[in-house]
């Protein structure tokens, strides 16, 4: 039976539809009579074309030929003759001719073609004037920027020759000169326009020739100026007549070159200038094409196209010929007529794509054809519909069943219910199969909004109560679990749906107030993989939330209850779901095998999403901790600045909710989406992280020879040393017999200085004290003051110490005497690779990075004129901001949160594009930014834990913000929300000291 089966099927698979039938007939008759007529519209087509197609080219030909005169020569001899007896060849300085610049400029605007202008003197100057407009034209002529227009100076004065380049800007405005890099040689005198102008009455055309610019020729038109001091000519470029013959093509595939009358290349539509190692040349005939080749060597033998005539006496328009088996149509024109030696065209034309409109014909009427085919079987395909669909739909839903496709339900055209057979038997069979497609549909329905539904609670009492309908059941139950419970004893609340009622919220079955057939149910799902049924009956014990509807009715005795676990992938218990069937007729239903099955399906997929959620929810929250560590770690590492990044996100998150909420201002559109607020909250706990690499000796700072220690004790030592040497040296003078009161005065005297000056040294060292030039002076001069070192300055260093030492050449050997401030060269740490940012790097760092990554030296230290800080020191600190980019662009951010780095990145960022690190001005920073930027101040401003500058008031803050507005320094518009939103007393409220709060 299976292998009859078989068969019928394979022959079904061969064979034709009742639609597929009658649309191949209409189809194979319609292309029959569409290809007969297609036939004859050609041979119609084409014959009328051989009558017009010489008419064509030779109307293409006589175009071409007048363009290249008006568009070319004609201007050029127009110019020339106006040029030529104007003023400006009469000017016998280059200062005269500089007075007709504009008239020059004008010229050669008016004349896209023309490349320079040029004179030759009979004394051997020359002088030639052109538009730099191409940036290649700049650099070949070394033109300064903005530079629109160049004039070129030969001179010569007995035997010294000056080439000299003029530039100017499009308003003629001199913007430099050069001399030209090597002495120049050139003599117009010499150059065969110079001669060929003198030598003929009239005008000239000469070339091609090498022009002034490298990989450029020209041909160049000449006369002699009025009164014949000069040659006055213009160049135009080969390859903008090229250009210009490339617009002239009739089709994609002709040919079309310009000769000199000795059958040099003059111009084609594709170039044919080429170079290399710096030498430049025109394309010999050799390096054409055949075609291009043939029509040469006729128009050479005298062959003219208007010379030829057709058969009934009309003008022909070309010559046919054949090259590489291709017809081409030959076009050979003299470009004036009247001259004995003149430059020629040859046009050389696809004879097939003359035949354009004859092809166009045929695809229009196979285009026509095909549609008139296509409606017609529309029409042919409508009219067996009415016969076949009712066995096709039917068709069409065994296959769905079959392949497990419960797609939606079918509609005909417009979305309308498809018309009913007139057979009631196929009727009935195509009602059951749609209400099983239906069936099915709406099961996956579920599984989709499980997989797409955030808000969970809603989730799962939409699947709660989709699941109920489907199972066939009367009400069911959903307990989830949380981190706390586990077992559904401990859950907190359960959701429960009976149909005709919505989705509630009940406590979850307690273990002491279940009844006890219930519990064992429970326990059975959790030990097992799949539903577990049972049936629980009526009895004085409560059955909990979940039960009580269904013994609503006092007839009801006895329910069916099955129960189904959610587990994890590592059949963890996530939950229950509970499906309830009341007796009926006195007695519970069993569920059904199919019941069963789709009850297990859904918990399966309920589970999957639940610890899908639950893991990405972990996820963040982990991340949130790191986060959230990093930052406390990064505050811990100074005692002064404990806190900034948790401070920050505050006065961040207010800005953000302010500008969220804005009905009005240029923040009126201004929304964030739940990815953005994740977004901006991470960056603002974030936009400190490049501080772990700053080393907290330079953070915390408070004076300015402070590193791990403050080393003003050494200088202390040494200042004790200098008055231990002071009293020594008097208790010996006394010894050796000098006055007394006289040694003591001394004494006392040189102690009274070496206090003071110390004294002196140590206010230096406090940050804020701001030096004068007096203090420096006065502190180079303390430095200068010796002391006696006895000891070995080796013994007791580190490594690297020991390192740098020898690296400056070492320490001389005690006794020595060393400067009392010194700035030695092992104070000096060099900065290394790792100390650079990538040589790669792509952010645009803007900052100045100092040549020492250290300078210890004790002198150079005291002279900070302004705080404790110094270059180096200062650049390490702002180095934090470029790390914290480094940092947040290394981490492989998800697409919701890859504008981290440019939150965090840019606090240091101002308006008017003096900040760092990338200098960026207002418009190139986002919204956010600007509020990383104003809430990183303020936070700084306010902070009571700075040691190097007391806290300030919110009103001696806003003060100095105000300052910063009107400098250009933060947002104005973002400033204004700032204070609108009350902001500044909000945050003094619950995170500065009371006495800070003075608005």
């Amino acid at each position: 039976m299976f292998e009859k089966q078989g068969k019928r099927s394979g022959m079904a698979n061969r064979r034709l539809g009742l639609g597929g039938y009658f649309g191949l007939v209409t189809a194979v008759l319609l292309l029959v009579t569409g290809v007969t007529l297609c036939g004859l519209g050609y041979r119609l087509m084409t014959r009328t074309l051989d009558a017009t197609v010489e008419r064509q080219v030779d109307a293409l030909g006589r175009d071409i030929k007048m363009d290249v005169i008006s568009q070319i020569r004609q201007p050029a001899w127009s110019f020339l003759a106006m040029f030529s007896q104007g003023p400006v060849p009469q000017a016998r300085t280059p200062e005269e001719r500089t007075e007709y610049l504009p008239l020059l400029q004008a010229a050669l605007l008016a004349n896209p073609l023309f490349t320079s202008i040029f004179l030759g003197f009979e004394n051997g100057d020359f002088t030639m004037v052109r538009l730099l407009i191409k940036d290649k034209d700049r650099r070949d002529f070394q033109g300064p920027p903005g530079s629109a227009f160049m004039v070129r100076e030969v001179r010569r004065t007995g035997l010294s020759i000056r080439d000299e380049y003029f530039y100017y800007d499009e308003a003629l405005r001199p913007l430099g000169r050069r001399m030209a890099e090597t002495r120049s040689d050139f003599d117009p005198r010499t150059s065969d326009w110079y001669i060929e102008a003198r030598r003929s009455s009239g005008q000239v055309e000469t070339g091609p020739a090498l022009l002034h610019q490298p990989g450029t020729m020209g041909v160049l038109f000449t006369q002699v100026s009025r009164g014949g001091r000069s040659v006055a000519g213009v160049a135009i470029r080969l390859d903008n007549l090229s250009q210009m013959l490339s617009s002239e093509l009739p089709t994609p595939g002709a040919r079309l070159v310009m000769f000199r009358p000795d059958g040099t290349p003059l111009a084609s539509a594709w170039g044919l200038i080429s170079g290399g190692n710096g030498h430049w040349r025109l394309h010999s005939l050799k390096d054409l094409s055949p075609v291009i080749q043939q029509g040469v060597d006729q128009y050479l033998r005298g062959h003219r196209t208007t010379d030829l005539r057709i058969g009934n006496g009309a003008p022909s328009t070309g010559i046919q010929v054949e090259v590489d088996g291709q017809d081409w149509m030959l076009v050979l024109e003299e470009l004036d007529s009247t001259a004995k030696n003149d430059d020629f065209l040859v046009l050389a034309i696809p004879r097939d794509e003359l035949y354009t409109q004859s092809n166009l014909f045929l695809r229009q009427f196979l285009m026509g054809l095909a549609g008139f085919l296509l409606l017609t079987l529309v029409v042919v395909g409508l009219a067996a519909r009415q016969v076949t669909t009712p066995l096709r739909r039917m068709a069409r839903r065994a296959r769905r069943v079959q392949e497990m496709n419960f797609g939606g339900k079918e509609t005909s055209l417009g979305g309308k219910e498809p018309r009913r057979s007139y057979l009631a038997e196929v009727d009935d069979l195509t009602d059951a199969f749609d209400n099983m497609l239906e069936y099915m549909k709406k099961t996956f329905d579920i599984i989709g909004a499980v997989g797409t539904d955030r808000d969970m609670p809603r989730l799962m009492g939409k699947v709660l109560q989709e699941t109920v309908p489907m199972a066939k059941v009367e009400g069911g139950g959903l307990i989830l679990l949380d981190e706390q419970a586990s077992s559904p004893f401990q859950a907190k609340e359960a959701l429960t749906y009976w149909s005709g009622q919505e989705v509630k919220v009940v406590p979850a079955p307690s273990s002491g107030l279940v009844d006890p057939d219930f519990k064992t149910l429970i326990d059975r799902a959790l030990r097992e993989r799949l539903a577990v049924t049972g049936a629980v009956r009526r009895h004085a014990h409560p059955h909990g939330p979940l039960l009580a509807p269904a013994f609503a009715s006092p007839d009801t005795e006895r329910v069916t209850v099955a129960l189904v676990a959610l587990r994890s992938r590592r059949d963890e218990p996530l939950g229950l779901m509970a499906f309830v069937s009341p007796a009926r007729s006195g007695e519970a239903a069993e569920f059904l095998p199919g019941q069963l099955a789709i009850m297990e399906t859904l918990a399966g997929i309920a589970a999957i999403v639940l610890e899908t959620r639950d893991l990405i929810q972990n996820q963040r929250d982990l991340l949130d901790a790191l986060i959230q560590i990093m930052a406390g770690a990064i505050d811990a590492k100074s005692p002064y600045t404990g806190g900034h990044c948790a401070r920050v996100p505050v006065i961040f998150q207010m800005l953000l909710t302010a500008a969220h909420t804005a009905e009005d201002g240029p923040l009126k559109d201004f929304h964030l989406d739940e990815d953005g607020w994740e977004e901006a909250r991470l960056a603002a706990w974030l936009h400190d992280c490049g501080k772990v690499t700053t080393p907290e000796y330079v953070v915390d700072k408070a004076t300015k020879l402070e590193t791990i220690y403050n080393r003003i004790h050494e200088i202390r030592t040494r200042f004790e040393v200098l008055k231990r040497d002071a009293e020594i040296a008097a208790l010996r003078a006394a010894q050796a017999g000098a006055d007394p009161e006289e040694v003591r005065r001394t004494l006392t005297e040189t102690w009274r200085t070496l206090d003071g000056e110390f004294a002196f040294v140590a206010g230096c060292n406090l940050g804020g004290r701001n030096l004068t030039d007096e203090d420096l002076a006065r502190l180079e001069t303390i430095g200068r003051r010796t002391w006696t070192r006895t000891l070995d300055r080796r013994p007791g260093l580190s490594r690297d110490e020991l390192a740098r030492l020898d690296r400056t050449g070492g320490a001389p050997a005690p006794p020595v005497s060393e400067s009392l401030l010194m700035d030695n060269p092992e104070h000096i740490i060099e900065r290394g690779p790792e100390d650079f940012p990538p040589p790669d790097q792509t952010w645009g760092f803007r900052l100045k990075i100092p040549e020492a990554l250290y300078n210890r030296g004790e002198l150079y230290n005291l002279m900070v004129r302004k705080g404790t800080l110094t270059e180096e020191e200062r650049y390490k600190i702002n180095d934090h901001i470029t790390r914290t980019i480094m940092m947040l662009t290394a981490i492989p951010l998800p697409p919701n949160l890859r504008r981290i780095p440019e939150l965090a990145g840019s606090h240091h960022e101002t308006m008017d594009g003096r900040g760092y690190p990338r200098g960026l001005k207002g418009e190139e920073m986002s919204w956010g930014a600007r509020m990383m930027a104003i809430a990183d101040i303020f936070e700084a401003l306010t902070a009571c834990d700075r040691p190097y500058k007391p806290s300030h008031t919110l009103r001696q803050a806003l003060d100095i913000m105000n300052g910063l507005v009107e400098n250009g320094h933060i947002d104005p518009d973002i400033y204004q929300l700032f204070l609108q939103a009350d902001i500044p007393r909000r945050y003094a409220a619950e995170h500065l000291r009371p006495e800070q709060n003075d608005i």
